[in-house]
C-alpha cells in the first residue's frame, strides 16, 4: 500500500467529495489510486484519450467527475446509447425547427447556423467557438459549483460515456477527430480546430462488445475491473468496506456489516464465475445495499441491521444467476 499522499496534484489517501449535480443526483466519494494518476497523466502528456475499462458500477464515471474537479476543468459529457450517432458528439442538427419554420409563411427559414448546436466534442476542443453556436441543445460543458474555480483556460475534460453501447460504426467515425483534434462541420462550411488548450478526453466501456481495433490502438487504456483471482479475497473485502465506509460509515450503526456484506458478495461472485455467469454483483449493488439498509432503519429506527441485510440480499446481491 503506498504512504504518498498525493501525486501531482491527486490526493492518494484522502477521498474526492462529488457533490450531486446535473445527471448525477447523488453525492459520491472517488478514491484515486497510483495506478490511474499514472494513466491520467500518461493520456496528458501524450495526448491521447483514455479507455477505462470496467463492469457497471466500477468507478469508471466517477474517475472522470473527480479528475475534472480535482485539476479544475470544466466536464463536458456524452453518454452513449445504442441511438448514439457521430455527429452528436460533434453538433446537433434541429431539423424539426427547420421544418417547422419552413411551413410558417411568418418566419421562413433561418440562417442553417440558426438551428445548429455545438456537441460535446465542439466544447472540448474549442470553447470560443462552441459558445458562439451554442444553441438552444446546448452541450455546454459543467462547472461546477461556485467555489471549484473552474476555467477553460485549464481546458475541458470530455467524458465519453458507454461507447460499448453504440453501433461499431461510431468510434470508427471517431478516429480522425480524436486523432487530429479538428472536425468540419457543413452547416457552415468550417473547420472547427482546437484552440489554445487541449482537452482530456476519457471514454469508458463496459465490455459489452468489443470495440474496434484501430480505436483501441488511438488510446490508452486502463481497466476498473474488481480484484477477482482466488488470492484476491482480503484486497476485494478492504476495498469494498473502504467505499462503504467513506460514504455511510457515521450512520452505519454496526460497523461489521461493512465487510459482511463485502464477503457475501465475494462468495456470490466466486459462485457465478463457477457457473460462467458474465453478471456478477460488484461495487454498485454493495453501495445499493448499503444504502437500503440505511432507508429502512430510517423509517423502523430499532431495525437490526444484519438481519435487514440478510432480507435485502435478494434484491440486491442475489439478484443475478441462480440462488
Amino acid at each position: 500500500m503506498t504512504t504518498e499522499k498525493s501525486l501531482q496534484g491527486f490526493p492518494l489517501q484522502d477521498p474526492v467529495p462529488l457533490p450531486a449535480c446535473p445527471g448525477w443526483p447523488r453525492d459520491a466519494l472517488h478514491y484515486f489510486d497510483r495506478r490511474q494518476v499514472i494513466a491520467l497523466l500518461a493520456a496528458r502528456a501524450v495526448d491521447r484519450p483514455l479507455l477505462v475499462r470496467g463492469e457497471p458500477g466500477s468507478g469508471k464515471t466517477q474517475l472522470a467527475r473527480a479528475t475534472a474537479q480535482v485539476l479544475r476543468m470544466p466536464l463536458a459529457v456524452l453518454v452513449v446509447n445504442e441511438r448514439t450517432e457521430t455527429e452528436d458528439l460533434f453538433w446537433q442538427y434541429d431539423a424539426l425547427r427547420r421544418l417547422s419554420d419552413a411551413n410558417d409563411p411568418s418566419t421562413g427559414v433561418a440562417d442553417e447556423k440558426t438551428y445548429l448546436s455545438a456537441g460535446p466534442l465542439w466544447w472540448a476542443l474549442n470553447p470560443v467557438s462552441a459558445y458562439k453556436h451554442k444553441g438552444r441543445r446546448s452541450a455546454a460543458p459543467y462547472m461546477g459549483v461556485k467555489d471549484e474555480q473552474r476555467s477553460f483556460d485549464n481546458g475541458v475534460l470530455l467524458l465519453i460515456d458507454e461507447i460499448d453501447k453504440a453501433d461499431r460504426a461510431v468510434p470508427n467515425s471517431l478516429l480522425e477527430a480524436l486523432g487530429n483534434y479538428s472536425f468540419d462541420v457543413p452547416y457552415l462550411g468550417e473547420r472547427i480546430d482546437c484552440g489554445k488548450h487541449k482537452p482530456l478526453i476519457i471514454i469508458t466501456t463496459n465490455n459489452e462488445q468489443a470495440l474496434p481495433p484501430a480505436f483501441e490502438r488511438r488510446c490508452l487504456t486502463l481497466d476498473l475491473s474488481l480484484p477477482d483471482k482466488p488470492e484476491d479475497e482480503q484486497r476485494f473485502v478492504a476495498l469494498l468496506e473502504q467505499r462503504g465506509k467513506g460514504l455511510f460509515g457515521d450512520r452505519m450503526h454496526n460497523q461489521e456489516i461493512f465487510a459482511e456484506v463485502a464477503r457475501q458478495i465475494w462468495n456470490k461472485r466466486q459462485q457465478l464465475k463457477k457457473a460462467g455467469e458474465s453478471r456478477r454483483p460488484g461495487l454498485a449493488e454493495y453501495l445499493d445495499h448499503l444504502e437500503a439498509i440505511l432507508a429502512i432503519r430510517r423509517y423502523h429506527p430499532r431495525t437490526d441491521e444484519m438481519a435487514a441485510s440478510k432480507e435485502l440480499a435478494e434484491l440486491t446481491y442475489e439478484k443475478y444467476g441462480t440462488r
